[in-house]
């Protein structure tokens, strides 16, 4: 459960973020460059209260392995 940093009210998971006129969205890559690692898609909570949206990916894991 995420809660929203500006009014503390319980945000809604589980969205996702496309970008305009394409449906291939966004990924996390662990450095830069084209050849860079894709980690996971992140995911977005909404704040149902005042709009906020706060990006989370859901396997933390995968950043401690890739890191390490």
């Amino acid at each position: 459960m995420r809660i929203c940093p500006q009014c503390q009210c319980e945000m809604l998971e589980g969205f996702d973020v496309k970008v305009e006129g394409a449906a291939y969205g966004i990924k996390i890559s662990a450095g830069t460059g084209i050849f860079a690692k894709r980690l996971e898609k992140p995911k977005v909570a909404v704040c149902p209260q005042c709009g906020e949206i706060s990006l989370y990916i859901e396997h933390v894991d995968q950043l401690r392995k890739n890191r390490g």
